[in-house]
Order: structure tokens, then sequence, then C-alpha cells
């Protein structure tokens, strides 16, 4: 169903999923400065996915609600109703979500990271305006170009087929070296620096933009 972000406005929506992917081509590069990340809340989980995750839905949700004036939610508003993952976000299938909740309407968000190197023959995920210069085989050693894919899928309370699924991506326009830089804004203390593509944050805030230009 095609609809526009004016259909998002004054409704309600809840979270009932929200997955968080880190390739295993960019995976271990990110660990190496988890580090410099806040501590986790839960100390058993993944700092590098938890930091990532948290700030993205700080990111993603703040934007949706400016931009398609949609109201999301707080996560933990079914309460005990809802199944919840490791790092505090809703853990249900639409299904069971239909069945336990009781809002009008309910989103599954999944972000991926993943990169384009010179020991990877394909990237992973849906990219938009993707450059094709940039391949596998252009990427000098030990240089990454990561990319950012986010699928938001909404549903109302009528049934399990979706109301739209929207999907948008970014990626790097230069070859990145992972280093401190790469988490501006991450970092104890720090604030975001959203403007700059060059950091993971900014290239997720490039993959909202695209996102929201298909609402």
């Amino acid at each position: 169903m095609s609809l526009t972000a004016q259909n998002y406005r004054n409704k309600q929506l809840a979270l009932i999923s929200y997955s968080y992917n880190i390739h295993p081509n960019i995976k271990p590069q990110l660990d190496e400065f988890a580090y410099l990340l806040p501590d986790a809340q839960e100390p058993k989980t993944d700092k590098t996915i938890a930091t990532l995750k948290n700030n993205s839905w700080q990111i993603l949700k703040e934007r949706l609600e400016e931009e398609t004036n949609m109201y999301i939610l707080p996560i933990t508003a079914h309460g005990k109703d809802f199944k919840y993952d490791e790092y505090g976000y809703p853990d249900m299938t639409i299904n069971r979500a239909l069945r336990k909740g009781n809002s009008r309407y309910y989103m599954r968000v999944n972000i991926t990271i993943a990169a384009y190197s010179n020991k990877t023959d394909k990237g992973y995920g849906t990219t938009i305006n993707k450059d094709t210069t940039k391949t596998p085989e252009a990427t000098p050693e030990g240089l990454l170009i990561p990319e950012i894919s986010i699928e938001v899928t909404t549903y109302t309370r009528d049934g399990i087929l979706p109301m739209q699924k929207v999907v948008g991506s970014a990626m790097a326009t230069e070859p990145w070296v992972i280093s401190p830089s790469t988490f501006d804004g991450l970092k104890k203390g720090e604030n975001y620096k959203l403007d700059d593509p060059n950091n993971i944050m900014g290239l997720i805030n490039s993959a909202i933009t695209n996102l929201l230009r298909n609402f």
C-alpha cells in the first residue's frame, strides 16, 4: 500500500520488534574500539550492538515523530504483556502483538550494518544510489565501505498484513579506516555529529534521511 507521511499524523504506533544486525565483514573492526563506548546497562550484552542500537533508535524515533507527525509509544508501553530482547526492546511477532497488545498501530524496525571490502564479494542489504565504482576489487587493503540499511514495517490492529514497508539505505562515499573518529558522538560525553557522513552515526542518519523520503 502506498502511503504518505500525512497518513501517520497523530497516530500512535507501538514498536513490536527491533532487530540490529552487524555483518561479520565489519563487526570485528568495530569491536576493536568498543572500549571507547559507554558501558552497556546490561553487562552481558554486546557493547557495540547496545550502543549503536540504542543511539540509532533515539535518532530514528525522533525523526519519525518530527517528520511524519506520528507518535511512537514508549518501548515498555505494553509492560509484561510483551516479551523483550536482551537490550530491552520489544521482541514480538505481529500475530502475538495483535493478541497481547491494545494499540491501533504497530511497527517493526530492522537495521543492518555491513561493508564492502577487498575480502568480500558483495555488500549486504539494499543500497540507495549505490556508486557502482565502489566495488570490493576497487577497495584498497585494510579499507571498508560501510553501508546501512533500515527497514520499517507498519501494521494496523486489523490484521497481519503490513500497512506499509519502507526501506532506506546509505553507503559511505569513500572507503573508511575504522578508527576512533568512526565513533564520533558515541564516545563517553560526546554529542552526535549527524551532519558528518564519515562517522557511523552520521551514516545512519543519512540512511534515515533516505528512509523518510519514502514515507
